[in-house]
């Protein structure tokens, strides 16, 4: 009984034999055009998403920034001057002011703003540092974003809710302040507050709005990484073919 004989075949030969059956048509090689326009188009929409992450995250600290900066201004006005005594023995606030909302924002947009510049700095480390930083959030960084999108919502409609004459925002820009304003006129202007904090609630709906937005770039990017895994997948599975 003869024993069948196996003929040794080079790496080098394998490889054309994995050429060969990529151009026949039938099998997509890894080196064909139609796999390098797939890559290419994956490479694109990766470098899209890396941009929106970053310019959105940039906006949000921007505006956190701001909210932080306008809530502490209206918090420090109305402790440095509650205790001042108007003419007839009045005081420049509402009694029993109402401070929740302002805390509220406060501490949201410091918290959106830490978190927004621990991301920025890793994007600032390089693009490796941007991508394990993705890796390591993965899925908790879908829901973070969701979360910070609701927080937001609720923020932007309970800050709105509490103006009702007794807080900060609603005394500021209540006819009551306007009618002690000339009494008050040499440390305190209500007018400038009305604004400061008027401008935060249109930013609150910004921010709403900037994150769902982040949250849509999130699913494009989900989306991004499935159509990489099934690309790789079948990529695999070709070559195992070829071979």
């Amino acid at each position: 009984m003869s024993v069948p004989r196996f003929e040794k075949v080079s790496l080098v030969e394998v490889t054309d034999i994995e050429k060969k059956a990529g151009h026949s048509g039938n099998v997509q090689s890894p080196m064909s055009p139609q796999f390098q326009k797939l890559h290419e188009e994956d490479m694109k929409i990766k470098r899209r998403v890396r941009v929106l992450r970053f310019v959105s995250r940039l906006i949000s600290t921007a505006l956190s920034a701001y909210m932080v900066g306008s809530m502490a201004f209206a918090l420090s006005q109305y402790f440095t001057t509650r205790d001042r005594t108007l003419s007839g023995g009045g005081h420049p606030w509402a009694p029993n002011t109402v401070l929740w909302p302002t805390y509220m924002v406060l501490a949201i947009a410091t918290v959106t703003m830490m978190m927004n510049l621990i991301t920025l700095c890793f994007y600032c480390c390089g693009v490796d540092a941007a991508n394990k930083s993705n890796r390591i959030m993965g899925y908790l960084g879908y829901i973070v974003v969701a979360v910070h999108a609701v927080v937001w919502a609720v923020t932007t409609g309970l800050f709105k809710m509490a103006s009702v004459g007794n807080d900060l925002w609603g005394f500021s820009c209540g006819s009551e302040a306007d009618a002690i304003q000339s009494q008050v006129q040499s440390f305190l202007n209500f007018n400038d507050l009305c604004m400061v904090q008027t401008g935060t609630w249109v930013v609150t709906i910004i921010e709403t709005v900037s994150y769902i937005l982040l949250l849509v770039i999130y699913i494009y990017a989900a989306r991004r990484a499935m159509q990489k895994r099934q690309l790789n997948k079948f990529n695999q599975q070709t070559s195992s073919q070829t071979f």
